[in-house]
């Protein structure tokens, strides 16, 4: 028996996943004619993202979040893959360009991937709740990462140190090396709190090793 659910989750899947690959493969989808923008804001805009190639990333997440929902694979995932990009499309289409219709049809995409959403609430009620544990993790004390490395004083032992030193020095190295001017410089300052809690960490360890 096909539940309304399902019914719902079909249409989004299909309404992404067509629509995403006319992008792609315009030949293949000749119904649905190339977005046009009229504000030269989302034009600008539409451009920049054109040209980056992050349009193109957001409509592979759209074919391929639509394709798990039609498929009925793997669904609170694609649901949560798909809402930002909806949501971004959204704003595009209510704030910027302002276009009734289209701005109709955007809140209703992101209505619809709400609705879903809430109907496999519980499947995201665990990531939502508070003081979640990962895999490997424990919620005693000294057995998870926010009592690890959070809290320079909690006495984690010199090995825990030597993984999240390796992850903080690329974090580093990326944004220093990588990332031009004001960007990197910002990325590199958001850094320096995380990382002078980890040389107190491990200045502790040290200590305590050697006593």
């Amino acid at each position: 028996m096909i539940r309304p659910f399902d019914i719902l989750r079909l249409l989004l899947g299909l309404v992404m996943a067509v629509t995403s690959l006319a992008y792609f493969l315009p030949f293949l989808v000749p119904f649905a004619p190339p977005m046009e923008w009229h504000d030269p804001m989302a034009v600008r805009l539409m451009g920049q993202l054109e040209q980056s190639g992050l349009l193109a990333v957001a409509k592979f997440i759209s074919i391929a979040g639509g394709a798990l929902l039609i498929v009925n694979r793997l669904v609170p995932f694609a649901l949560a893959a798909l809402m930002p990009v909806n949501v971004v499309g959204a704003f595009i289409s209510v704030i910027i360009e302002g276009d009734a219709m289209l701005a109709v049809l955007a809140l209703l995409t992101v209505a619809l991937n709400a609705v879903l959403c809430f109907a496999y609430l519980h499947y995201y009620r665990d990531m939502l709740s508070a003081g979640q544990v990962a895999d490997g993790e424990t919620s005693l004390p000294g057995q998870n990462y926010e009592c690890l490395f959070v809290n320079p004083m909690s006495g984690a032992p010199t090995k825990a140190y030597i993984g999240a030193g390796i992850v903080l020095l690329a974090a580093i190295v990326f944004y220093w090396k990588h990332v031009p001017g004001p960007n990197g410089m910002t990325g590199v300052a958001t850094l320096a709190v995380p990382a002078v809690l980890y040389l107190i960490g491990v200045a502790r360890s040290l200590i305590r090793r050697s006593k």
